[in-house]
């Protein structure tokens, strides 16, 4: 046998000789190049490669998703070991169970979710539906999910596009570093006097959850920080501090003078619940100040105004589409409520039968009493059980539902001449 001290010496050996290897591999793992020390995600990188696979998971093993070209632009949300992990580029698609997800006739697009926790799978040509075995995220009851137009013939899975939450990866070997995420919004110059604007518009949050919420709609930054504000109503209108038009001079035009006054009713309307808004009229009337382009500073301050109210029309036209899924979701909750509570009473109701089946006559007679033998009928015509009334007055009831679907109660009885289940049949009742 070996010492002790002989075996300690081997496991410290086998150690030292670790040490040197593990080196080498962290030398080696690939990096985004150009990447700064302290970048932060997300941030933006892009191809350097051609055909660069873009996989399901981290490393070669996972399977492929996709490929990237060069100078592709990818956002880059995390990574590990050599990969990075990326937002699903544009064609990528996923992959989610139909049993969980409740689609109406008129919105073929439109996918509300029946259940929690349920897995989105990462899509790939490559990959049968129901071998892709790559999880991107979960999602819960109500959450709302984008089917592809075009979905399988068959298969237990819809083609989704891959919700908040999804990510793929791709080699950092082949990526550069470009720069973090910036806002795309417009930067946009106050007229001549202008006071901006330092309170966010508020606008309400939906009563569902993970769904986009606007804020800091004002016209001199972008939002960089969204948060969800609680509204008395649903159909409140945006809390927005007054902008304060810049006081008229002599040197002002009159076009000039007019846009003041315009954005003057543009406060008004905000003043409004949601629906009472309608900027129509005064779009009709900044248009007719750009028309005239001999005034620069009214159609620069007109152009700062239309984008206004296009920005709020936007944050107008989100709160009626998540009103709208909002009733979807809750039309589609009764139905499905209403199934269930369906289901639940049949249930309860055949539950209190020995069988439940299509009622037709057997011209076979009984050993024991000589009455008429009646059969159940399953799906397909198959013979569920055979049944003998035990009394006329039960007789005259299976007369009164051949043909019908009922249900049967009494005792199982035996009967050596038949493999089927023979019933002494003591009530029968139309389901």
């Amino acid at each position: 046998m070996y010492s002790s001290k002989v075996i300690s010496g081997f496991i410290l050996f086998s150690l030292i000789l670790s040490f040197p290897v593990a080196a080498v591999e962290n030398s080696t793992t690939p990096q985004i190049a150009g990447i700064p020390a302290d970048a932060h995600y997300p941030f933006i990188a892009k191809v350097t490669g051609n055909n660069v696979y873009i996989r399901s998971g981290k490393g070669t093993a996972y399977y492929e998703c996709g490929k990237a070209t060069l100078d592709d632009p990818v956002t880059v949300v995390g990574g590990a070991f050599g990969w990075a992990e990326i937002l699903p580029p544009k064609g990528s698609y996923s992959w989610i169970h139909k049993n969980y997800v409740d689609v109406k006739g008129d919105q073929p697009t439109v996918g509300v979710l029946t259940g929690d926790n349920v897995r989105v799978w990462a899509g790939s040509d490559r990959m049968e539906s129901s071998r892709s075995s790559s999880m991107q995220t979960k999602l819960n009851t109500g959450e709302i999910v984008e089917l592809f137009a075009n979905q399988p013939k068959d298969g237990d899975y819809y083609k989704i596009t891959p919700p908040a939450g999804a990510k793929l990866t791709i080699n950092c070997e082949f990526l550069k570093y470009v720069g973090p995420v910036v806002s795309k919004q417009p930067v946009v110059i106050p007229p001549r006097g202008a006071v901006a604007a330092k309170k966010p518009v508020k606008i309400p949050a939906s009563t569902e959850t993970n769904v986009p919420v606007f804020g800091n709609l004002t016209e001199d930054k972008a939002a960089t920080d969204v948060k969800t504000e609680t509204a008395a109503k649903p159909d409140a209108a945006p809390d927005v501090e007054k902008v304060e038009p810049p006081k008229p001079s002599n040197e002002d035009s009159e076009n000039l003078k007019a846009c003041y006054v315009l954005a003057t009713k543009i406060d008004q309307q905000l003043q409004k619940s949601i629906a009472e808004q309608n900027y129509d009229p005064i779009k009709k009337e900044i248009k007719a100040i750009k028309a005239d382009t001999t005034d620069s500073k009214a159609v620069t301050y007109a152009q700062i105004l239309l984008e206004r109210i296009t920005r709020y029309e936007l944050a107008i036209s989100v709160i009626n589409t998540l009103k709208q899924q909002d009733e979807s979701l809750a039309a589609a909750k009764e139905k499905i409520e209403k199934a269930h509570q369906t289901e639940l009473k049949k249930v309860h109701k055949d539950a209190d039968f020995i069988y439940t089946g299509v009622l037709k006559v057997s011209h076979v007679y009984t050993n024991k009493t000589g009455r008429k033998r009646y059969l159940l009928q399953g799906q397909g015509g198959k013979i569920l059980c055979y049944a003998v009334p035990t009394s006329e007055e039960v007789a005259n009831r299976f007369e009164g539902l051949i043909g019908k679907r009922v249900g049967v109660k009494g005792d199982v009885s035996s009967d050596t001449k038949s493999l089927v289940t023979l019933i002494l049949a003591t009530g029968v009742e139309p389901i």
